[in-house]
């Protein structure tokens, strides 16, 4: 891409990486989470927020892939993220939507492709070029690449437990029985009513599920550790553009 073009390319990353600058327009207690003092099936005590939030931090920090989802807003811009892809930057799929379509990025060992539609190829390049490359992969060149900066599910994770989840001093000191989409959960609670909800599997594995937060919003985390590589697009799905 031009030089000029370079920071629209960066732009998925920056979304990521500056997760715990954004207010996220999900209220807490949104839908698929659910929670109760009593007991849910699947569910048999609720152990300590300590021994709960020690283990999950355990289990992350130990997770090889991870699946993230959220709707939030950035500066006041509504933005959805749909993430995926293992710690150690191999592959990553990024989808990020500002509302006015959603802008695709694939990283493939080192090597990354966008997938736009007309309306950004058009703001970003020109009519010309948007009827090429809408809709399809466009491979971009290594000295737009090279202004990405560190593309990683990895410091998306370390990002979200150093920053965006609640010390164990801010919560309570118990935890409650929930479920996130039918999987049975506990729930951890700060002790400002309402400023932040972890919930956390409660299968043993102890993986995050869902955070959610007055002002950090809600996100949604699944396929710890079993996310699929991801292989570059198919070059019927690719569009070459010129002097791009």
């Amino acid at each position: 891409m031009r030089q000029r073009r370079r920071p629209y390319l960066a732009l998925g990353t920056a979304v990521v990486l500056s997760m715990s600058g954004c207010s996220f327009s999900s209220g807490a207690g949104g839908a698929g989470a659910s929670s109760s003092s009593g007991t849910k099936s699947g569910v048999t005590a609720s152990p300590t927020a300590a021994a709960v939030y020690q283990l999950m931090r355990k289990s992350g920090a130990a997770a090889t892939s991870v699946h993230v989802t959220g709707d939030y807003t950035d500066k006041g811009q509504p933005l959805r993220l749909d993430v995926a892809g293992d710690r150690g930057g191999q592959t990553m799929r990024l989808l990020v939507d500002f509302g006015t379509g959603p802008i695709e990025i694939l990283m493939v060992d080192g090597d990354f492709y966008l997938k736009a539609g007309g309306t950004f190829w058009t703001r970003l390049e020109s009519a010309a070029v948007a009827r090429v490359a809408a809709d399809r992969y466009v491979k971009v060149p290594p000295g737009s690449a090279a202004g990405m900066g560190d593309f990683r599910v990895g410091i998306l994770l370390d990002q979200v437990f150093s920053e965006h989840l609640p010390g164990l001093d801010e919560l309570n000191a118990t935890t409650q029985t929930s479920d996130v989409d039918g999987v049975p959960a506990y729930l951890l609670t700060s002790k400002v009513a309402g400023a932040a909800k972890i919930y956390v599997s409660a299968d043993g594995r102890a993986r995050l599920l869902r955070t959610e937060g007055a002002r950090t919003g809600a996100l949604r985390f699944t396929e710890w550790s079993s996310v699929e590589p991801i292989s570059p697009p198919a070059q019927d799905q690719q569009a070459v553009v010129p002097n791009v």
